[in-house]
């Protein structure tokens, strides 16, 4: 098996079928003429259902999957206990038996003619360790996106270094379409930031701390704006998220997360410069930290805003330009001012990396 297709499974049932066909209505195709296999690919997926109380419906829908489709390479794990977001990641990485893991969130969709430029990009560079992708944003209908997002006009190979520690540490945060290396992945696994939702950056700075990262400028997955988050029923979660929204205090509780772990990869690699790289690029994009908690009253603003602060954004100059034009703007406003630079720019401005 050279590439496993995971999925971090809870809730929203309604959307698996879209997503299974989205992976399976793919062109990639193998040639095994010289293969004993009666496989017609070289890719599995597996999805991680973390005790959610759709787990029923969620299994009935993968049994009749695979007869109706005949998909040998479709299989259900099933956590004995509601693990989180952080553990059921690593539980999806830890499962898979390919040489590469992928990630595909459990409401979105790998987009036409993804798999055979993942598939065939991996194999002509075997040293590669992570890569992530441009994806699009989508309501109700996915040919009809609402926002693109691409941090880079070209596909990109990138050197092991502080230099690709930095691009992809930011760059994972949206999950589908995030694939590593799974051996070496599963070798650095860590429990130290779970609740904190962000393991994906954990494994981004570790990884390329020694290994190639690939960037992929083609739309790769799409995903729904349409889904509040799903977070806060597992142990590691709970007090700090409640699902179908962010508190400020789970916002700051991320923040903080991303912080700890960029502490962490700089003294783990001994490469300098790792944490105020990372905190730099942070503050440069702060945007989606605040993105949701632009209609708090002023006061809870401002104490969410010291709290971030406090935490050493105190001297971004960056970060406070999206605290201030996030607050007078509003979402509706400030997501227009973005994307109408994105499509001026051609794609994300670089900022500082």
């Amino acid at each position: 098996m050279f590439i496993s297709i995971c999925i971090p499974s809870y809730n929203r049932a309604e959307f698996l079928i879209p997503l299974l066909d989205s992976i399976y209505n793919q062109d990639y195709k193998i040639d095994n003429s010289d293969s004993d296999s009666d496989s017609d690919s070289d890719f599995e997926v597996v999805i991680c259902e973390d005790k959610s109380p759709q787990r029923d419906e969620i299994i009935k829908i993968v049994n009749e999957y695979i007869i109706n489709n005949n998909t040998s390479n479709l299989r259900i794990v099933l956590n004995k206990d509601n693990l989180g977001y952080d553990k059921n990641l690593k539980n999806c990485i830890a499962s898979g038996t390919g040489k590469y893991c992928m990630i595909m969130g459990n409401d979105d969709l790998l987009n036409d003619g993804a798999l055979t430029k993942v598939v065939n990009t991996l194999k002509e560079n075997p040293d590669i360790v992570l890569a992530t992708r441009a994806y699009g944003w989508f309501k109700e209908n996915q040919h009809e996106l609402c926002d693109t997002v691409r941090h880079l006009t070209e596909d990109t190979l990138f050197q092991p270094g502080l230099d690709a520690i930095k691009f992809f540490f930011r760059r994972v945060g949206v999950i589908s379409g995030f694939i590593v290396n799974a051996q070496k992945a599963n070798e650095i696994s860590c429990d130290d930031f779970d609740g904190r939702l962000y393991y994906q950056m954990y494994l981004a700075g570790m990884l390329m701390a020694n290994g190639q990262g690939y960037y992929f400028s083609d739309i790769i997955t799409l995903s729904r704006d349409t889904e509040a988050p799903d977070f806060g029923n597992a142990g590691s979660e709970k007090g700090f998220f409640v699902p179908g929204g962010y508190k400020p205090e789970g916002r700051i509780h991320m923040v903080e997360g991303l912080l700890l772990i960029a502490k962490y990869i700089e003294d783990n690699t001994k490469i300098p410069g790792v944490y105020q790289g990372i905190k730099s690029d942070i503050a440069n994009y702060f945007y989606p930290y605040i993105r949701d908690q632009l209609n708090l009253p002023f006061p809870l603003y401002i104490k969410m805003v010291n709290s971030f602060r406090t935490m050493g954004f105190n001297n971004e100059k960056l970060f406070y330009i999206h605290i201030v034009l996030g607050y007078l703007l509003k979402r509706n406003g400030y997501d227009s001012l973005i994307k109408f630079i994105r499509k001026c720019n051609g794609g994300t401005p670089r900022l500082g990396i």
